[in-house]
């Protein structure tokens, strides 16, 4: 079956181009390679993954009545990703960045906030997310008043109506405090190295994802970039799991959008029943797979290819997806 996703959280426009070495000093210009424009954000990034490896999706999120709202829609509906659950706010600024990308693949960036952090309780619908298989909350840290207000219930209620819910950072909150204690009704939480040990304080990552794990969340999985992930949780019978699996060897064009990337092959992995280790290998395919292109919606075309791509380098992360 068709796995039913609800992301809520960022939608953002970004406007990506590459290279950039420098900035040309006054008036001067330069020529790039490439220019575009995508639908990324913690909420929105995931949402064109996951349509793009099969899921039916629901965006649930804040947006301005600007350009580059209607815009960030548009660009959303190509993929077939319902946007009816979007709240436009009249007067208001979409949130979008510019992101001029390194010859190497790093990506500064260039942030207008927006309307993101203008979401109320009141423009969630429960019953969408009782009726979805997942609930994936991207970006909590940055919704404002929404995440002490609405987040707490929401999960409950998630756990309550045996949706399966995940949850990832924007920024990098430096305690856990900011969620109080909702942590036990996440089931995965994928915060990448850097945020984790802000979060916890913990440099040494299995220490830092047991601090969340004491918190009540299900599992972490930790994502290191080049290096790989970690998976640190429980098993299927119970057992404990603390696994790391390597990163796909590829060219790196951009890394904007691969950690999006990841938490839609692994909520796609674990709807196909994989356990969450294997779930987190097909993560790690469709993250290397953006990495090769520009964009947060680059390099992935749907989930056969993405499993051709797994299946072809399964020596890499020592399993086939088969």
């Amino acid at each position: 079956m068709t796995a039913r996703v609800v992301c809520l959280g960022p939608h953002i426009v970004d406007v990506l181009v590459r290279p950039v070495g420098v900035i040309p000093p006054g008036q001067g210009g330069a020529l790039v390679d490439d220019i575009r424009i995508t639908a990324a954000g913690t909420a929105a990034g995931t949402a064109v993954d996951l349509a793009k490896l099969g899921a039916r999706v629901t965006s649930v999120g804040a947006i301005g009545d600007d350009t580059s709202g209607r815009l960030l829609r548009m660009l959303l509906e190509e993929y077939g990703i319902d946007t009816s659950r979007l709240v436009v706010r009249a007067g208001g600024r979409t949130s979008a960045t510019v992101l001029p990308i390194r010859e190497n693949g790093e990506r500064p960036s260039l942030h207008l906030p927006g309307v993101t952090a203008t979401l109320t309780a009141a423009d969630v619908d429960p019953a969408l997310v009782a009726e979805a298989d997942f609930l994936h909350l991207g970006g909590p840290d940055v919704l404002g008043g929404f995440t002490a207000a609405a987040v707490p219930g929401l999960l409950r209620h998630a756990r309550e109506s045996g949706t399966t819910t995940t949850l990832d950072l924007l920024s990098g909150p430096e305690s856990p405090d900011f969620l109080g204690d909702a942590w036990q009704y996440v089931d995965y939480f994928l915060p990448n190295e850097d945020q984790l040990r802000v979060l916890t304080g913990r440099d040494d990552l299995r220490e830092a994802a047991g601090v969340m794990r004491d918190r009540g969340v299900g599992t972490v999985i930790v994502t290191m970039g080049g290096d790989g992930s970690l998976v640190v949780g429980d098993s299927a019978d119970g057992e404990g799991v603390a696994e790391r699996i390597p990163a796909f060897r590829c060219a790196v064009v951009d890394t904007t959008g691969c950690g999006d990337a990841f938490v839609a092959g692994l909520i796609t992995g674990l709807h196909q029943g994989r356990d969450v280790v294997n779930a987190a290998r097909l993560g790690t395919a469709a993250a290397a797979q953006v990495a090769q292109g520009l964009g947060s919606d680059a390099g992935i075309v749907d989930l056969a290819g993405t499993l051709d791509f797994w299946a072809a380098r399964a020596d890499e992360v020592g399993a086939s997806p088969r």
